[in-house]
């Protein structure tokens, strides 16, 4: 059966929400976030790396996102971090250790926000609404493969959280204004997904526990 998913949603690595006052960056940057947004992530990282190493500290930041996400180029934690070191320095104001969607300044008063990755997947929906919890495991290379696999980039994520003093990891998937419609969207799932018998969480309830 198809795997149909509910929730449509797009990695982006940055969205500028206001313009460069030089033009000419300004165009090379729209490139960058326009191949970003169709999926030619090899493109954008190239365009990025180009504009970091004459020092933009916009691309710096890209470039580590994607990295970090092993999106158009093989994933680097500390290739990440120096980029992310790079662009602290240069003047972009955030906490790279708290990689979560939310409002970011540069030094020139640009400001900027960012959808993150499958691990901030959770923190980016409406508390109100359901998920899919797939499965649990302590190792997170495991949940990843699976998210890898199912292909839910986008689409789901997955979140941290301790049981008994132990580090744990869930994959969820989708979003759904009742739990009825969740089930129906359990009946859905690959037969595989289906074997480690999905269940409904409320949204709220797991970005209490999410760490």
């Amino acid at each position: 059966m198809e795997f149909k998913f509910i929730n449509q949603l797009k990695f982006f690595s940055l969205f500028i929400l206001f313009i460069y006052s030089n033009s000419a960056i300004s165009s090379t940057v729209a490139e960058a976030l326009e191949a970003s947004k169709n999926n030619k992530n090899k493109e954008a990282v190239k365009i990025w790396s180009q504009l970091a190493n004459t020092g933009n500290t916009i691309a710096k930041y890209n470039l580590a996102r994607h990295i970090s996400s092993g999106e158009g180029i093989a994933k680097n934690e500390g290739l990440s971090e120096k980029w992310l070191k790079e662009a602290t320095r240069s003047g972009l104001v955030q906490a790279y250790t708290n990689l979560n969607k939310e409002a970011l300044v540069s030094a020139n008063g640009l400001q900027l926000t960012f959808n993150s990755g499958p691990l901030y997947w959770l923190a980016e929906q409406e508390p109100d609404q359901y998920t899919i919890q797939l499965a649990s495991s302590r190792n997170e290379k495991s949940i990843e493969k699976i998210y890898d696999d199912f292909r839910l980039k986008g689409k789901g994520g997955y979140y941290h959280y301790k049981r008994d003093g132990i580090d744990r990891y869930a994959l969820i998937y989708g979003s759904y204004k009742t739990v009825a419609a969740a089930n129906i969207a359990i009946k859905e799932l690959p037969e595989k997904l289906r074997k480690k018998t999905p269940w409904v969480r409320k949204i709220k309830s797991l970005q209490k526990i999410s760490q």
